[in-house]
C-alpha cells in the first residue's frame, strides 16, 4: 500500500516561509527540490528540501542551518536547506550525478536575475560522450562482476561476496537504464521508483529487479538463479545500446582498457602484432602477443633476434617468414 500524497497541505504550510525567504537581500534564488519539485509528491515521511542560492557578498548574513524542524497543528516537518553561493556554483565545473538529477527535477520559484535558470540549464545538460563512456564501463564491468566473478567467488567459498557482486550488478544495470534515457542516477531511494518513467522496454524491468534482489540461499544454484534474471535485463540493455550507438565497441573491455587505462591507445607491440593477423589463428595470435609482451619485444629487429634465442618464439619462425614473403619486409 502506497502512502498518501499530501503536497497540497504541505505547500500551504511552507508558503509563508518561502514568501519571507524571497524578501531577504542575501537570497539570489530559490529552488524547490524533492517532492516539492517536479515530482510533486510529498507524504508523511518526506523532508522539505529547499535550495537557496546566496549572493557571495552576503554569505555571512545567511542565518539558516541545513536542518531544522517545524510543527504546525500537529504536522511535524523536517526542513533541509541546501545552501549554495551562486557565484561559486557558476565557476565550478563539476556537479556529481546525484546533484545533476536532483537539480534538473527542481522547480525554480525565485530567480530575479535569471541566473539560476541559466546555471541549472547549463549544469544539468546531458553529456552524451560521458554517458557513452560510462555505458562502456558498465557493460564490461557487468560481465566481470556478474557473469565471471560472482561464480568464481561462490566456488572459492565466498557465497556472500558472490551475492554482493550481483547486488552491484543490479545497480550497474539500473544506471545503464537511466543513461539510455538521457538521465543520471537519482538518490538510491528513488532509483527503482523512477524506472516507471523510462521509455519502453526499459520501463518494464522493475519486476525482474525485484526477483533478482531476493536471496534464497548462499549456494551456487541461487547465485545462478539471480544471474539468469540479471542476464535477461543485461541483454535487453545491450539491445537498446546497439540501437542507440552504432559505434559501440564489440569488445567493451578491450576498448575500455585501451582508451582509459593504457598510456598509449596503440602500443608498439600492437603495431608489430598487426602484421601477423592474417597469417595466424586467434589462439596463436594471443599466445604470440603474450610472448612479445613478456619478452618486451616491440620491434622487428628484436623479434628476429629473439627468434634464434627463444624456443617459444622460435616456433613462429615460419609465420614470420610468411609475413616477410607476403607482407612488408622492412625492418625497424
Amino acid at each position: 500500500m502506497k502512502t498518501k500524497n499530501i503536497i497540497g497541505e504541505i505547500e500551504k504550510i511552507v508558503a509563508p516561509f518561502l514568501i519571507k525567504l524571497k524578501k531577504q537581500d542575501y537570497v539570489a534564488g530559490v529552488v524547490l527540490l524533492g517532492g516539492l519539485g517536479k515530482r510533486r509528491f510529498i507524504d508523511e515521511f518526506s523532508d522539505i528540501d529547499i535550495l537557496v542560492f546566496i549572493w557571495k557578498t552576503h554569505t555571512l548574513k545567511f542565518p539558516l542551518p541545513f536542518e531544522f524542524h517545524y510543527n504546525q497543528d500537529g504536522r511535524f516537518m523536517e526542513f533541509n536547506i541546501h545552501q549554495k553561493v551562486l557565484e561559486n556554483e557558476e565557476r565550478t565545473d563539476f556537479w556529481d550525478d546525484f546533484k545533476i538529477e536532483a537539480y534538473s527535477r527542481g522547480r525554480i520559484i525565485y530567480d530575479p536575475t535569471g541566473r539560476i535558470k541559466k546555471l541549472i540549464k547549463k549544469k544539468t545538460k546531458f553529456d552524451a560522450q560521458k554517458a557513452f563512456n560510462r555505458l562502456i564501463w558498465i557493460v564490461q564491468q557487468y560481465k566481470w562482476r556478474g557473469q565471471i566473478h560472482s561464480i568464481r567467488s561462490c566456488q572459492r567459498g565466498y557465497a556472500e561476496a558472490a551475492h554482493d557482486l550481483l547486488n552491484q550488478c543490479s545497480e550497474l544495470l539500473i544506471e545503464g537504464i537511466y543513461l539510455l534515457n538521457k538521465r543520471y542516477l537519482p538518490h538510491k531511494k528513488w532509483s527503482l521508483v523512477y524506472l516507471d518513467e523510462m521509455r519502453k522496454p526499459l520501463n518494464q524491468l522493475k519486476n525482474d529487479f525485484k526477483s533478482a534482489m531476493i536471496i534464497r540461499a548462499y549456494t551456487l544454484s541461487d547465485i545462478k538463479r539471480r544471474l539468469r534474471i540479471l542476464n535477461k535485463v543485461y541483454e535487453i540493455i545491450l539491445a537498446e545500446i546497439s540501437k542507440k550507438y552504432k559505434n559501440f565497441p564489440s569488445d567493451p573491455y578491450v576498448y575500455y582498457y585501451k582508451n582509459f587505462i593504457q598510456l598509449n591507445k596503440q602500443t608498439k607491440i600492437d603495431v608489430l602484432l598487426n602484421e601477423f593477423h592474417k597469417y595466424i589463428n586467434n589462439k596463436d595470435f594471443d599466445k604470440l602477443k603474450g610472448l612479445l609482451c613478456f619478452n618486451l619485444i616491440d620491434t622487428r629487429a628484436k623479434l628476429y633476434k629473439e627468434t634464434s634465442l627463444n624456443s617459444d618464439i622460435k616456433e613462429y619462425k615460419n609465420v614470420i617468414r610468411k609475413r616477410d614473403k607476403y607482407g612488408s619486409t622492412k625492418k625497424n
